[in-house]
């Protein structure tokens, strides 16, 4: 059975999050290089567009216009040509004149446009919504469009805030149903992400599905790139791979990066479609060459390594390089080992240690474990056990926490952390290390199990119960039992179900109400279902036999204070269940 539709979308070092809407609206309007680069369906207009309106709109901006009765108003071939070679300037006076003058949509909805984005003046937002909303008035989608999306926007990239008021979703989602029948494609792709986040709209994925779909199949590219998403999710419709990949191709195949990226992975690792390396690292290329870091991490290590293409150290620093400059530590880790382990270069730990700290730096986890490493053994940088101690507990903040713990807990079990770090904190270190089978790690747990260490003996007693040796489980039994006794309230819930089922201990419902009453006394909320159900199956008299069992315990064996507990009980007796 081949691969689940989501596992095309594997992820390395990046998270890569459904978008609700493009929040920045200015980050892509200044990529136009044509006043006819408009939205799908930005020309379904009436013919007011290319005629003469009948109640021409006042001015509606501070902007200096020329005497008009004595200069020709420009045509708008005249105001592309500025546009292209730059002069801005030119084209919003231009546009000023046309959209006053002339009163049409398309002027009224390009002269809003450049004031929304800035260009040859300052950015008026007010003034720009006054127009889109003339245009709007018109039926004309790109202004439907452009308004929805400053009504969905919550700031400006590098600017200030856009007014609180301006902001409106309803109003913006009222635009998009106006605009997508109409056949704006970018207005069914924001329609679509609306309805995906219940922005404005009642969340309905099936609906979602559906607009994202229309806009898809018009050659949305980030339309197309959501489809693939949605097919390998099942979000509104059923899952499908082939689906999946037919549309993260066909973004791909429209210059879409992450589309590249993801598509690449898929043929590298088989996911959803046939392994293809030389097809993956057409595809890396391309994401890399459009600017990706992580595309071009990727076809560096690629390259550094030899694998999937000849080996050539010059372009795996090429690209590492640039994925590092663009500031992505995974990069700067994989310069790292390259050098640390001397992949492709030369060994140099010098330089190893140079990038893991840039990638540390930058919260890489994997890189602050690399780092300590070298601390600790004096490679390329001084030998400083402690710093090396640091760098480990930094990473436990991230995502490569169970590595760090694995190495803390072996330094605990050679006595490295002796005088460094209470006992008591390395014992879920220690255990981490024990699950990997390391004998020196699990010898030390026995030890402080030994000494009476409560999160000691209840680590090690799951650690023995969940195998399949029976001589192991009966250890961890009895690990678990002293646990209990000793006031964890986690060891006490467990034992109460093993001995509920029989499970290593004696079927025994008395004991087992026993402890789920002074489990749940200690704040174990799911012992107290379980109480109730096991006195559903007792006696009166076993019911009376555990509570007195449980009063018993409270008064005799309680320890002053609980190790894992600080908390302070207003009465120590325990529940009585009804």
């Amino acid at each position: 059975m081949g691969p689940s539709p989501e596992q095309i979308f594997q992820e390395t070092e990046i998270i890569v999050k459904p978008a609700l809407f493009l929040p920045l609206l200015i980050a892509l309007l200044p990529g136009l290089t044509s006043l006819a680069a408009l939205p799908a369906g930005a020309q379904s207009t009436p013919p007011a567009e290319t005629g003469e309106a009948t109640n021409p709109a006042p001015d509606q901006t501070s902007d200096e216009t020329p005497d008009q009765t004595a200069d020709p108003r420009p045509e708008m071939a005249a105001i592309e040509q500025a546009w292209q070679r730059g002069d801005y300037v030119f084209v919003r006076q231009g546009l000023k004149r046309h959209a006053e003058e002339t009163g049409t949509a398309l002027a009224q909805f390009r002269y809003g446009q450049v004031l929304l984005q800035g260009r040859g003046g300052p950015r008026d937002i007010d003034a720009a919504i006054d127009w889109l909303q003339k245009a709007v008035a018109q039926n004309h989608v790109g202004a439907m469009t452009l308004l929805a999306r400053v009504y969905l926007s919550s700031g400006f990239e590098d600017q200030d805030q856009v007014p609180e008021a301006t902001r409106d979703p309803e109003a913006a989602a009222k635009l998009l149903l106006r605009a997508a029948p109409l056949g704006g494609a970018e207005a069914q792709y924001y329609l679509a992400q609306l309805y995906r986040s219940g922005t404005g709209v009642e969340q309905d994925l099936a609906t979602s599905f559906t607009w994202m779909l229309a806009a898809a199949r018009q050659d949305h590219v980030a339309a197309q790139y959501e489809l693939s998403r949605i097919y390998s999710r099942g979000l509104g419709t059923g899952q499908d791979a082939g689906q999946a990949i037919h549309w993260l191709t066909q973004a791909a195949e429209n210059g879409h990066l992450r589309a590249q990226y993801f598509l690449a992975q898929a043929l590298e690792l088989g996911n959803g479609t046939e392994k293809n390396m030389s097809q993956a690292i057409g595809w890396y290329r391309r994401a890399a060459e459009g600017g990706l870091p992580i595309a071009q991490r990727m076809l560096g290590t690629h390259y550094l390594a030899g694998n999937g293409v000849e080996q050539n150290t010059d372009e795996g620093l090429r690209w590492l390089v640039a994925a590092a400059r663009a500031g992505d530590p995974g990069a700067m880790s994989n310069l790292g080992r390259a050098y640390a382990a001397g992949e492709g270069v030369a060994r140099d730990d010098a330089e190893a240690a140079r990038w893991y700290r840039r990638a540390a730096e930058y919260g890489l986890g994997r890189a602050m474990i690399a780092l300590g490493a070298l601390h600790e053994t004096g490679r390329g940088v001084p030998q400083d056990t402690d710093q090396a101690i640091a760098l480990y507990r930094k990473a436990l903040e991230t995502a490569d926490a169970g590595r760090a713990m694995v190495r803390l807990g072996q330094l605990a079990a050679d006595g490295t952390l002796d005088g460094r770090v209470a006992p008591q904190v390395a014992i879920p270190w220690a255990l981490a290390a024990a699950e990997t089978s390391d004998a020196a790690a699990l010898d030390w747990l026995e030890t402080q199990a030994g000494a009476g260490s409560r999160a000691a003996q209840a680590g090690l007693a799951a650690l023995y119960l969940d195998g399949d040796d029976d001589a192991r489980a009966a250890k961890g039994a009895a690990l678990l039992q002293a646990a209990a006794q000793g006031g964890d309230a986690a060891a006490q819930l467990r034992l109460g179900q093993m001995h509920m089922t029989g499970t290593h201990v004696a079927l025994d419902y008395v004991a087992a109400h026993k402890w789920f009453n002074i489990a749940a006394t200690l704040g174990q909320d799911a012992a107290r279902d379980l109480r109730e159900t096991a006195s559903a199956l007792m006696t009166p008299e076993q019911i009376a036999e555990a509570q007195s069992a449980a009063r018993r315990w409270f008064a005799e064996e309680e320890p002053q204070p609980p190790e894992t507990r600080q908390q302070q009980r207003e009465t120590p007796a325990p529940e009585r269940s009804q």
